[in-house]
Order: C-alpha cells, then structure tokens, then sequence
C-alpha cells in the first residue's frame, strides 16, 4: 500500500478541503419542519446533503440519497465472499447558532491557525474530513478488501431518525466509526434518560414579585446560554428590582454570574441571564443559564403561585450537572459519572415545565432516576416523568476495530492511544461494532454546540491522515481479520 503517496495528496489539498468547508459551514443546516417529499428535515438540511453528495460525485465516487434522511458515498471492496461493509457515520445536520457568538457562525473564518464556524468540529468539519480521506485512499490506488461507505445523516441533533431509516433501507454496515467525538477512541457511550419536570401553578397569589412568563433553552442537549423572566412592577419600583438584582449578581461572583434587567410592556420588566452554552454531556463546560435566573428568581422571593415550583428547581438543580441534589447521582468504574443538564424551561402564567438531559452510567436505571427526582420535587408537587431512555452503547477493548484504529492513532500522531467512554450519543450507537473515533484532539477544548465553535486547522488536517490510514488499515486488503 503505497500510503506516503496517500499523505501527499492529503497535504496538496489543503485549499481545496478549506474552500469545500466553507462551502459546507455556509448551509445553516438546523433540523426544521418536514417540506415536503425528500425534505424530511426542512429546505436547509436537504440542500446541505444536496452540496455534499455533488461534492463527493465530483471527487468520482459513488453516491446515494435515501428520501433526504441521509446520503451514502462509497468505495468498493473486492467483492469477495468474506469482503465486509465498513461503515464512518457523520452527520450534516447542526444546532442553532445561539447567542454570543463573535464571528459569524455560518461563514468559515480562518484565524490565528483555527478554523470557525458552526459545524466545524460537530459535524460537517469531521465529515468533509471523511470524504477527503477516502479521496485520498482512492487516488493514492489503495486495494479495499471491504465496501467503505460513508454515511452522512441529516437528523443526528434531534433524534437519529435519519440512520434508522438508512438502516431500515440499506441494511446495518458491519464494523467500522464514527468521528464524532474524541481521540483516541471512544467504545463506550453512557446511556441516557429524559425527564420532564412540571407543574400547574394555579395562577399568582398577589404577594411579592409575580412570574408571568419564563424561558430558556432550544434543544435539551445544550447548556442554555440565555434564560430570561418577564415579572410583574406591582408590588415595587423598577429602580428597586434592579438593584435587588444587582446584589444578588455580586453575591454569585464566584460562580459568574451574569443578570440584567430591563423594562417591558405593560408595567413589567424582563430579568435576563446569560450563561454559556456547551453540549449537555459536558455541562461542567458551560454555566446554565436556566439555573442562574431560577436561583435568582428564589432569592428575590418571586413568584407568586410558581413560588415553590422555582424555589425547588433553584435548589435541587440550580448550576450542578451531576444530579446530586435531585437525588440522582452516580458513577462507576467503566464509565463514569452521572450528568444531568437543564435543557429546556417554559412557563406561561399557569404551568411550567423543565427538561432534563440525563446521561448515565451503565449500572443505572432510568426508573430509579425517575423516582429519586419524584421524590426529591415532592414536596413542591412536581410531577415527574420519564420521557425515554436508551441503553449504554458498548464495543470491547479487544475488538478488531478498536485495537486497530488505537494502533493507527498511535501511528500517526505519536501519540498514547487508550480507549475510554463518554457521556455524549454519537451514532455509533445505531451500528454493530461501531465506535467513535475523533475529532477532537486530548487537550482540545471541545466547543461543540458553544459560540464560536472551532477546530485547530493543524489538527484538522492530522484528522484527515488518521481516518485515511485508518480506512486503509481496517478495510485495505492487507488487513488482519
């Protein structure tokens, strides 16, 4: 296998990989309401998966589209009776850009050696990574054992519909990763819950600070970077809320807090908090913003009939991400910690609702989750309910797969190689023998679904050579079996 011309025409595509992905970061590719035949996930997500197909068919490889669930770029095996499908699971799809972003989020910026935009590290940037790699295999003559199929799903921020459909259509690959996480390698994802919190609150009691509406969070697996109240004046002056606001913003310097209040319509004001955003399996990334302004919100008294319902979030949620407080906390050797993030709050007047993003440990259970959170808001009379729940996705150390991409990883970069598991869903998950495999360098900041989302460009190109020599490795004729 002639792999250093492989890493030659990787290096010699530099621009072209830069100008292919800002091409690609410029489809604001977020999952939106069904248009239609083909447009499973809206206009925008369709026309990404268009662009990235064109891109593959120009590059000479095959291409297929499944009724805009997801798309498939191959490269043929040798068709032999033990020949195997290796499957890279990417998806195209992102999260709104949210608040706080200083470059704009759907435009690729290059500076100062990082790459910027949303999508450039989960997952597009990953994805294009993938497609150049395979180029790379190709062109460099490469001899493939096995069928390598690329798989680009458009709906893996908001359920993963997209490859249950591909598998329902095209059948499961047999082994292979996805790049979607961390490097070196990661066999084991934690498995998951969903809890909705919620209350009617039987309207405002006239005493205090009123609570006529709340609101934070888009998607339950981000970190909220902005929450805001809109409270009633009745019962004291503008001037006055704001200074209680104040203090009780010095008082959470350590824990950085950041409050704001304005006036709005109808004799109200609007408290406003900004957090940082960050993905729901590493809450300890960002600061919640939803748990900010419910501590707030308690200190000030406010409420009137949600009184108690905000006063128990404030204390069993607030700004913790490991479910201590709620009763819920727990870790094992193999995989972890608990996380549980505060993704989505509403309340109208009269009832209010919260969801929680729980990632857990393989020797949990959903149930007893549920009903140590039940037990633990019974006293404001909270209902609790378990929305759903996956199990913990699992690939052995021993693995073909895993023992020869720590290999290539090594390999490649000089670096240790080690397996370990994560909190995050990565599609992985919806085939056998399937890890996650990069992009995301150790002592990389992971800035996925945060403002200013970005990837070094150094690294960026190094992942590029790792998944090449990995295809290589792994479906390649020379492969051990």
């Amino acid at each position: 296998m002639d792999l250093k011309k492989m890493d030659a025409l990787i290096d010699g595509w530099k621009d072209e990989i830069l100008n292919t992905l800002s091409g690609w970061i410029a489809q604001p590719s977020v999952n939106a309401p069904a248009e239609g035949e083909g447009k499973p996930f809206g206009s925008d997500v369709r026309n990404m998966l268009d662009l990235a197909l064109a891109d593959a068919a120009r590059m000479g490889m095959a291409t297929r589209e499944f009724d805009g669930f997801a798309g498939e770029v191959s490269l043929p095996g040798d068709g032999s009776a033990d020949s195997q499908s290796m499957g890279i699971l990417a998806h195209l799809d992102v999260v709104p850009a949210g608040d706080g972003w200083v470059r704009p989020p759907f435009a690729l910026t290059v500076e100062d050696g990082r790459l910027y935009g949303r999508g450039v590290g989960d997952d597009k940037g990953p994805a294009l990574a993938a497609l150049f790699a395979m180029r790379a295999v190709k062109e460099a003559g490469i001899p493939l054992k096995d069928n390598v199929k690329l798989i680009l799903g458009c709906d893996e921020e908001t359920g993963m519909n997209d490859l249950r459909h591909y598998a329902q259509v095209a059948g499961k690959t047999d082994y292979g990763f996805s790049p979607d996480a961390d490097y070196p390698l990661i066999n084991l994802e934690k498995g998951s819950a969903g809890l909705l919190l919620s209350k009617v609150t039987g309207g405002e009691d006239g005493a205090g600070i009123p609570v006529y509406e709340l609101y934070a969070g888009e998607r339950c697996n981000v970190v909220p970077g902005l929450a805001w109240a809109e409270v009633g004046l009745e019962n004291l002056s503008f001037e006055a809320l704001q200074d209680k606001v104040r203090a009780i913003e010095a008082a959470h310097q350590a824990e950085k807090f950041s409050l704001s209040v304005k006036k709005a319509e109808n004799g109200r004001a609007r408290i406003e908090a900004v957090g940082v955003s960050a993905h729901a399996s590493m809450p300890e990334l960002g600061v919640n913003a939803m748990g900010m302004l419910l501590i707030a919100l308690k200190e000030l008294g406010a409420g009137g009939g949600s009184r108690e319902a905000i006063a128990i979030l404030a204390d069993k949620l607030g700004l913790e991400g490991d479910g201590k407080s709620l009763g819920i906390a727990i870790s094992d050797e193999e995989s972890g910690a608990l996380t549980c993030n505060l993704g989505l709050c509403r309340y109208d007047g009269h009832y209010l609702t919260a969801q929680l993003d729980i990632r857990r440990p393989i020797s949990s259970d959903p149930a007893v989750i549920c009903g140590n959170a039940a037990v633990a808001l019974s006293p404001a009379r909270m209902a609790v309910t378990l929305l759903g729940a996956k199990e913990a996705h699992y690939v052995p150390k021993d693995h073909k797969v895993v023992r020869g991409l720590l290999e290539v990883y090594h390999e490649v970069t000089g670096l240790p190689a080690y397996a370990f598991s994560i909190g995050g869903g990565t599609y992985s998950r919806m085939m056998p023998n399937t890890v996650a495999f990069g992009c995301n360098f150790p002592g990389e900041v992971d800035t996925a679904h945060m403002p200013d989302e970005s990837v070094s460009l150094e690294k960026y190109m190094l992942s590029i050579h790792v998944m090449a020599h990995a295809i290589a490795r792994l479906a390649g004729k020379e492969a051990g079996r």
